[in-house]
């Protein structure tokens, strides 16, 4: 009865953290924002009331048996779902230097998108298939398929919070979702893992791996009004020793959008060959090409602080977009790695890998004017046209005792050399400037005369570099108690260049970014952490072309700041039972806040955003033939201590104060291979402007669908069919800040989410 008291103790507290981020007016009221609240106070109370039992009555069970001796943490080799692909439960994370290891012993809060979901989900990007991860959020930028991921309420960047097979690469970039079998995110400060980085979490895109067994399987999709894709995915031996092994898979996809005149087109073609030349020794090699097209989807929305933005309009009605406008996207990526098992205890890693993305972005913006709906139309421009990346991973991790304590060390080094790029000769208004229309009465604005603004002629704006080492040591001091200290020192500086190849102003500078964490096993199945960390990342560019209070340009356009330095402090708790994992998270995260001061006309540290909440998470079989996977993030972000009284204690733009999701399938008794999927996604009200005059709707939106696998003519089939936005809610999907750390220098963005959308897919396994 230990387990169960513990858990009533526990829960007092922990429902009034709840109840505090869940009560009181609302800011913006909203009646489906008050509805779920209560609801998420029942569900949230009584999740922690069946966890408490569950655990006590396993851990009664638990003491009549004989414990086993656990002499260090365990290397786990295997990724996969822990036991059918409809419960979702993954065992091991890749967590950089540290390789594979359980969930269950990471000081850190983690959340795992598994190839099984990625696959039932039919999302093609990262941005329909996050959802399902609870804890993470995104800001949109030129549309669907460019946006950067989040944790916390923080912002990430356009590569500094991404990584492919442990090596950081471009997300704001086309990426396809086929091509990869897990998503492993780390919430919050990552830095004394992966080096210096914005505090929004670390989001690993795991390749999909050649298979030792033939896979061959086609899948035929559809999509929302006529979009036909058909993807391949084959895999297995190259040969008879088993030296040689593949997975292949090639896309196309084309057709007409939800909204008219919308257009899509994809072509996928991802390789990974694998190599054994000895025993241990793996050398895995990637290429992947994608090419995306997407024309004719509705623009995003800027505003200004003084004006208020809008109920969200219907994504359909033609006007909002253009049918010669939007994104063009080639992406091409490279990459090997080299492992070798010196005996059980000791594994070397060693990695490299190259991406090169053209972007032709000429997405409408619709810059909002009035307060009735008045706004001018013009072409997205001054976007980088083309990113490179280098990047580079090596570490050696191993156990060894000493004293009577073991210790798992890791040691590693990780770096990138990234090359942003601009247009050599920026697009003239003529070319830009499509028009003017109202929200409630839209135009369709005729090809520009100039033409679509030339993005293929740029130049090499920016490079950036960043190399590192870092150490980390998990000390185990009995089967209950350990401590993790981890420390990463970097070294970076960024090259800047106009468009005669001339240097302007660099930046460069060093420091580290170390953790510790304190980790407690009530029992073999459970773990209590504590952990702070202090990360570094480089201080944001002052924008060349802002202008402060006074109208004049700032008075440090274009000069680097210093380096920021995130703070944060996380208490965590973890249970995997027999058929359902939980897990829980406390975290305070700090971080400078960067904005234009008025006082000195400058771009500089003028305050701090300052995030606070709770994380809770489910992945697993709830009762008989019910699984669940979701979970829901309670979230107090607010600016403090800047010079404006208006912006002071307010709650950062976009950050919502509850949002999740919930996904539910239940596999039906009477049919054999039959389940059906509901999925539930929420979100509170956002504020919508530095000064919290104005908020955006909060919302629920609902999916319904039904899954079904069958064997015809010896082979597997598996249908799919689902309604996402069955309730054609209209929402604001993103509102976000006008730069990555919220200095709202220009205009807030917004952008429209998708209505109700069809998908239908049928997979032949042979």
């Amino acid at each position: 009865m230990l387990g169960l008291s513990t858990a009533c103790y526990v829960s007092a507290p922990l429902t009034a953290f709840i109840v505090h981020f869940t009560s009181g007016p609302s800011p913006a009221p909203n009646v489906d924002y008050f509805q779920m609240t209560q609801f998420l106070r029942l569900a949230i109370w009584f999740s922690v009331c069946i966890s408490s039992f569950a655990q006590a009555a396993q851990a009664a069970d638990a003491s009549m048996a004989v414990s086993e001796p656990a002499p260090g943490l365990p290397r786990v080799t295997v990724i996969g779902n822990k036991e059918s692909e409809d419960r979702y439960r993954v065992e091991a994370v890749e967590l950089g230097p540290l390789g594979s290891m359980s969930t269950l012993d990471t000081p850190y809060s983690i959340g795992v998108l598994p190839e099984a979901l990625i696959k039932n989900s039919m999302a093609t990007n990262f941005k329909d298939v996050s959802k399902y991860l609870p804890l993470v959020a995104y800001q949109e930028q030129q549309g669907a398929e460019i946006l950067r991921p989040q944790t916390r309420g923080m912002q990430g960047g356009n590569f500094q919070n991404s990584r492919m097979d442990g090596m950081q690469f471009f997300i704001t970039v086309a990426n396809a979702m086929e091509q990869f079998q897990q998503i492993d995110v780390v919430n919050g400060v990552s830095a004394s893992l992966y080096g210096p980085a914005n505090p929004s979490g670390m989001f690993n895109f795991v390749s999909k791996r050649p298979t030792d067994i033939d896979l061959r399987e086609v899948t035929v999709s559809y999509a929302s009004d006529s979009i036909g894709t058909a993807h391949i995915d084959m895999g297995g031996m190259l040969d008879h020793n088993g030296m040689f092994s593949y997975r292949f898979n090639g896309l196309f996809g084309e057709g007409d959008a939800w909204v008219e005149h919308g257009h899509t087109k994809r072509v996928l073609g991802s390789l990974a060959i694998d190599i054994r030349p000895l025993q241990g020794t793996v050398i895995e090699t990637n290429y992947s090409y994608y090419h995306l097209l997407d024309t004719g989807f509705p623009g995003w929305f800027s505003y200004s602080e003084k004006l208020n933005l809008p109920p969200a309009p219907d994504p359909r009605e033609v006007g909002y977009g253009q049918n010669y406008a939007g994104v063009e996207m080639l992406t091409r990526t490279g990459s090997v790695r080299l492992k070798h098992d010196f005996d059980s205890d000791w594994h070397l890693v060693l990695g490299a890998l190259n991406q090169d993305a053209e972007r032709d972005i000429n997405t409408p913006v619709n810059n909002l004017t009035t307060v009735s709906g008045n706004y001018t139309s013009s072409l997205a421009n001054g976007l980088a046209p083309r990113f490179i990346m280098s990047s580079d991973a090596a570490y050696l991790n191993g156990n060894f005792s000493t004293w009577g304590a073991v210790h798992d060390l890791t040691i590693g080094s990780a770096g990138y050399k990234s090359q942003s790029y601009a247009v050599i000769t920026p697009a003239k208004a003529a070319s830009v400037i499509l028009g003017s229309a109202n929200i409630n009465s839209l135009v369709v604005f005729p090809f520009p005369a100039a033409g679509l603004p030339n993005t293929g002629l740029n130049f090499d704006s920016s490079t950036t570099y960043q190399q590192g080492i870092n150490a980390g040591d998990t000390i185990r001091f009995s089967d209950a108690w350990a401590t993790r200290l981890a420390v990463s020192q970097d070294w970076f500086h960024v090259d800047n260049f106009n468009a005669k190849a001339m240097r302007l102003p660099r930046y460069a500078d060093q420091g580290q970014s170390p953790s510790v964490s304190l980790m407690y096993k009530p029992r073999s199945n459970m773990s209590v952490y504590a952990t702070f960390a202090n990360s570094l990342q480089a201080g944001d560019l002052a924008p060349a072309g802002a202008l402060g209070n006074s109208g004049k340009s700032l008075a440090n356009a274009g000069m680097s700041l210093p380096p920021y330095r995130s703070k944060e402090y996380e208490v965590g708790y973890k249970a995997s039972l027999a058929k359902i994992d939980f897990s829980a998270a406390l975290f305070r995260i700090q971080r400078p806040f960067a904005n234009i001061n008025p006082l000195d006309n400058a771009f500089e540290i003028s305050g701090l955003q300052l995030n606070k909440g709770l994380e809770l998470s489910a992945v697993g079989e709830v009762i008989g033939g019910l699984t669940v996977y979701g979970g829901v993030t309670l979230l107090d972000a607010k600016l403090e201590h800047t010079p404006l009284p208006t912006t002071n204690d307010k709650i950062y733009v976009g950050a919502s104060k509850v949002k999740g999701n919930t996904l539910f399938e239940y596999t039906i008794p009477s049919v054999a291979g039959l389940i059906a999927v509901f999925d539930w996604q929420f979100s509170a009200p956002r504020a919508a402007n530095d000064s919290n005059a104005f908020y955006a709707a909060g919302y629920n939106l609902f999916d319904i669908g039904v899954r079904y696998s069958s064997t015809a003519l010896a082979k597997k089939v598996t249908w799919r069919l689902s309604v996402d936005n069955v309730a054609d809610k209209h929402y604001w999907s993103t509102i976000a800040p006008s730069n990555l750390t919220g200095a709202n220098t220009g205009s807030l963005l917004a952008h429209l989410g998708s209505p109700r959308t069809v998908l239908a897919a049928a997979s032949i396994g042979f």
